[in-house]
């Protein structure tokens, strides 16, 4: 299998709210392929699902590592923030997915 195959997998898996499942889907297409930003948030999205809000944010940091416009990555890194009661923090996050893209609504 190829990173294609376990990225797609975690995603489906994600689809049916099956979290633990697409976290280890995600680490396989990471081993592939660690500089992709789509695993890296995905594993994040998960991360966050299961209220392990500090993994995942070590995810989204990644992704924006390698897509610095990723939005969504800034939102949902504010986001695990605030469960963690890091406020100010989770307001930059929020505020710089505002500024890449001040139309959309991502809750």
């Amino acid at each position: 299998m190829d990173y294609s195959t376990w990225f797609n997998r975690g995603y489906a898996l994600k689809q049916l709210k099956r979290y633990e499942d697409a976290v280890s889907s995600y680490d396989k297409a990471i081993e592939f392929n660690c500089n992709e930003d789509s695993a890296w948030f995905n594993r994040g999205y998960a991360l966050n699902n299961l209220k392990r809000y500090g993994e995942a944010i070590v995810c989204f940091d990644k992704a924006i590592e390698f897509n610095y416009n990723k939005d969504s990555a800034w939102f949902n890194r504010g986001y695990a923030l605030k469960q963690l009661k890091r406020y100010k923090e989770a307001i930059a996050s929020y505020n710089k997915a505002i500024e890449l893209n001040p139309d959309n609504n991502l809750a």
